[in-house]
């Protein structure tokens, strides 16, 4: 119970995204071609960009369509697992939500990642918040907002779809089926997922990259009632619910597979009329079980000793948010509580707490003010949130054998564990109307977020540091300062019948930067010496910085003809020392052909990535080559019904994946610690039915 080989320079990438900007203008620009478009508009919370999932190719897990959006990509640590990263920041620090909740994972290596909770079948898009997040965006934002919007029960509205897709890559194949039934005053809506990747994927190179099979399953529904009376605003509220199951799923760049992933999630939701303010609130809860091991999905070396974590967490997520005009002001908190036991099942006396009792909670209120002032938009935020971790004392069945490992848990177990901090977020926000075609765009910030639980509380050297997937064990630090960024944002957008472009130039300072750092104590060495690691790590603060660009830009080549582009460069760079920061993406340009004409949709669409040599050190991170791929696709979409198929990777190129981590599986065809290799050639076809 929870307590309270193609070598790709930046100069050419950059090069590459000017040219494919410069093409003349014949005709009006229409986003008409369904396939992957990347919206960028405005609303309350400032600019966005957002991916259609039905115009994307076929994904195994939601996080795949970050490669979409500008600035983000996804650290792959199997075909289920894939962590949020925004502009060179990962993990925690990208606030990720899936229908409006912010929910504590049960995985202490973010093996069920927030955004593995989505449902494909139920979801309509992935929004990111571009540059800096307003402060109404989500309590710990410094890494950036993405959200999952989904599909609510709607009233006076009998509707759905039945979707189903295969990749001939691993033999993966999804059904799901979505239902609404809404009269004046009722509205339910119900969905199903059933996901499989029967196969292991293979590479361009015709390596199979093992485990990457699983079996995943979630139903919901979602209730709604209408409490607004004839011609007045809309009020209801709703309740809906969530189970989801994953088994026998593959993590190849992480020490073990997943054995079940099995949640429970709820939410109580409105939305009033009150004076002309608008309210809005949401109460939600999720219980979650997870078992992970390294013998049941790989190969395991007699010398080998099992290993089985059984792992559990609560969470609680509320928020009650009013707005009126300009201003909108919220309160809202975040409790979670996480446990994870280690144990050996060919050695009942083996048993180590990994984390015991483990208490995460946020509790947090905004402002926000947002003003026409001539020219300029503004948007002013101020958000403080406060900060309460705790932990139970833990055990180890080694320790009476073991003088390290003793002391290291007498030390967790005798220090005061918790922790209190507070810390401030300041945003500012401002978009300059120079014409109907061309604004500027400024966002200033100073930022604050807390270290993990993972950073905080790992007491004993292990790998169980929220999916870092380097291959290191850890040691945490309870008493780590918080992380405080100063944030810079320049840009434009640009906008007129026939051609847009919107460039973004970043430049982040973060002190006290949370990363490892070689351990120097020398219990935690001798202990890691004793598990076969000689250069263990400790969680630290140290300085960092981060600055890039992104842009995107459409042309209009014919009425029937469209261009695309997505681009994006990083460099993320440590201030106390001269070294790179660990597991930033490379630079990418994404370019698209369109086609449509009637029904019809065409694209061809080619993508090239850049050598990453700006590589951890400290980290033991190695480099990796450019590589160019091609992938195609066509579609006819129907009033009712729409049918997809297309192939990537066309030329089966080989290539490694800078942020998919390095191979953790003996056995293999990829050797263990060589980086794990991209898809080679996947022909997939989808089709839905809309009723």
């Amino acid at each position: 119970m929870m307590k309270l080989p193609l070598p790709i320079s930046p100069l050419s990438l950059l090069s590459f995204s000017i040219l494919s900007t410069l093409l003349p203008a014949s005709s009006a620009l229409a986003d008409n071609t369904g396939f992957e478009v990347i919206e960028v508009t405005g609303h309350h919370e400032g600019s966005y960009s957002a991916v259609n999932i039905e115009s994307s190719s076929p994904q195994s897990d939601i996080s795949g369509l970050l490669d979409k959006l500008p600035g983000a990509s996804v650290n792959g640590n199997g075909p289920l697992t894939g962590i949020a990263q925004y502009r060179g920041l990962f993990g925690d620090r990208v606030n990720a939500q899936v229908n409006g909740v912010s929910m504590a994972g049960a995985g202490p290596n973010a093996m069920d990642t927030p955004l593995s909770y989505a449902s494909l079948v139920n979801s309509e898009r992935l929004e990111m918040t571009r540059g800096i997040a307003p402060v109404s965006s989500g309590t710990d934002t410094l890494g950036g907002s993405i959200k999952v919007i989904e599909s609510q029960a709607s009233f006076d509205e009998t509707s759905g779809k039945i979707a189903g897709q295969y990749q001939d890559n691993g033999q993966r194949s999804h059904l799901g089926a979505k239902a609404n039934l809404g009269g004046q005053d009722h509205a339910l809506l119900v969905y199903a997922d059933i996901l499989k990747g029967q196969e292991n994927i293979t590479t361009g190179a015709d390596k199979e990259v093992s485990p990457t099979t699983y079996d995943k399953s979630m139903v919901g529904g979602q209730y709604r009632l209408n409490l607004s009376a004839p011609n007045e605003a809309d009020e209801s509220i709703a309740i809906s619910f969530q189970h989801l199951e994953t088994k026998d799923a593959g993590t190849p760049a992480l020490p073990m597979d997943i054995d079940f992933i099995r949640s429970d999630r709820i939410k109580l939701e409105g939305q009033h009329d009150i004076q002309d303010w608008d309210l809005n609130w949401h109460l939600a809860y999720s219980d979650a079980k997870h078992g992970m091991d390294n013998f049941s999905e790989r190969m395991k070396m007699p010398t080998m000793n099992a290993r089985y974590n059984s792992a559990d967490s609560t969470g609680f997520d509320g928020e009650i948010s009013i707005g009126k005009e300009a201003w909108l002001l919220g309160l809202d908190t975040q409790l979670s509580e996480h446990n994870s036991v280690i144990s050996d099942p060919t050695n009942p006396m083996f048993n180590v707490d990994n984390f015991n009792g483990v208490q995460d909670n946020i509790y947090s209120a905004f402002a926000q003010w947002q003003q026409d002032i001539n020219h300029w938009n503004w948007q002013l935020g101020a958000r403080i949130k406060h900060y309460q971790t705790d932990a139970d004392e833990v055990s180890h069945s080694m320790s009476a054998n073991m003088p390290a490992i003793k002391m290291l848990m007498d030390r967790y177990n005798n220090a005061d564990r918790a922790q209190s901090q507070t810390g401030v977020d300041l945003v500012i926000n401002g978009r300059y109307q120079v014409n109907d075609e061309l604004s500027w765009i400024l966002g200033l910030a100073r930022k604050q977020a807390s270290a993990s639980y993972q950073q905080r509380y790992l007491w004993v050297p292990m790998q169980s540091t929220g999916g870092l997937a380097d291959g290191r064990t850890y040691v945490g630090q309870m008493d780590l300062d918080l992380e405080t960024a100063y944030q810079l944002e320049l840009g434009a957008d640009f906008a007129n019948d026939r051609f847009s472009i919107s460039p973004r130039v970043f430049l982040h300072r973060i002190n006290d930067y949370i990363q490892g750092v070689n351990a120097t104590d020398p219990a935690v060495i001798m202990a890691a010496q004793m598990m076969g690691d000689s250069n263990p790590m400790q969680f630290a603060n140290v300085d960092a910085q981060l600055l890039g660009m992104d842009v995107t830009a459409i042309y209009q080549l014919a009425d029937n003809w469209k261009l695309d582009m997505n681009a994006s460069y990083i460099s993320g760079e440590r201030r106390d020392i001269e070294d790179n920061l660990y597991r930033i993406a490379p630079p990418k340009v994404n370019l698209g052909l369109n086609y449509q004409q009637g029904n019809w949709q065409g694209r061809i669409e080619g993508v090239a990535v850049s050598a990453q040599n700006k590589v951890s050190q400290t980290q033991f991170e190695q480099t990796t080559a450019g590589y160019a791929l091609m992938n195609i696709s066509f579609a006819y979409d129907a009033d009712s019904w729409m049918v997809k198929a297309g192939v990537n990777n066309l030329f089966d190129t080989d290539y490694d994946d800078h942020l998919a981590g390095y191979n953790r599986v003996m056995g293999s065809d990829i050797a263990p610690g060589e980086r794990m290799s991209g898809i080679g050639v996947n022909a997939w076809v989808t089709g839905e039915y809309r009723f």
